[in-house]
């Protein structure tokens, strides 16, 4: 799974590495978050609906149906399912996610994600990232939510499948990262037969054995606490 990651660098390196063509407001207050966690605001690119460009946005980090009536139903199914995964086996056809697999798909830019391993109540946390620290892509849905009056909802998820042999030593499952070669196609919303999408993901996978692991402070393992020294290395 992925349930907690870190981006640090929301600056000038972003648009280095991801093309898009627009940025919103919500971008612009976008602050590094050392342990962002479920339905806390995330960095995303998608293909804005209204403009047909690729736009770099911050979106909830649980997806949240854009079907549903009314800002209470909302609420109501963010704080009663977890949706901040997506499972690669059922996503195409999961009724919550099916119509996103189609048309409506995202990059989610992180540059760490944070598993555990060991047993419960000794478990060691650690900081999977590139040996260059610079950020990533996970594959990922999005939707937008738009109630009669006040902004709309704009909210995401992160596609999971079974973990390779490099990963599984943190976790049995794993985000689904994309090469850089995959953006334009991953992002194109013509591209709408659902066992294409699944091919994209299944036939080049990224190489998970390029990452590195650092073990890092069991301060990150308090969810409300968000600072430089969550991500600290520690001895092993």
């Amino acid at each position: 799974m992925c349930g907690r990651a870190t981006i640090i660098e929301t600056g000038e390196s972003i648009p280095d590495r991801f093309s898009f063509s627009e940025r919103t407001n919500s971008y612009s207050i976008f602050r590094p978050r050392y342990n962002l966690s479920p339905r806390q605001d995330i960095l995303v690119i998608h293909v804005d609906p209204e403009t047909a460009r690729p736009t770099l946005r911050a979106m909830h980090w649980n997806f949240v149906p854009g079907h549903l009536r009314g800002a209470d139903e909302v609420a109501r199914f963010d704080r009663e399912y977890s949706t901040f995964n997506a499972r690669l086996e059922r996503a195409s056809s999961a009724p919550t996610f099916r119509s996103a697999w189609r048309r409506q798909r995202c990059l989610v830019i992180v540059d760490g994600i944070i598993e555990w391993t060991g047993a419960k109540g000794s478990r060691v946390p650690y900081r999977i990232r590139r040996p260059d620290g610079a950020p990533f892509a996970m594959a990922g849905l999005w939707d937008r939510w738009q109630g009669v009056d006040g902004d709309p909802l704009w909210s995401c998820t992160v596609i999971v499948g079974a973990a390779d042999e490099w990963f599984g030593r943190y976790h049995h499952r794993m985000a689904r990262l994309l090469e850089p070669e995959q953006y334009e196609r991953w992002l194109d919303p013509a591209l709408t037969d659902a066992s294409a999408v699944q091919a994209l993901l299944e036939e080049h996978p990224y190489p998970m054995e390029t990452l590195v692991a650092d073990r890092i402070s069991p301060r990150v393992n308090n969810p409300g606490y968000d600072a430089a020294d969550c991500i600290t290395p520690v001895a092993g």
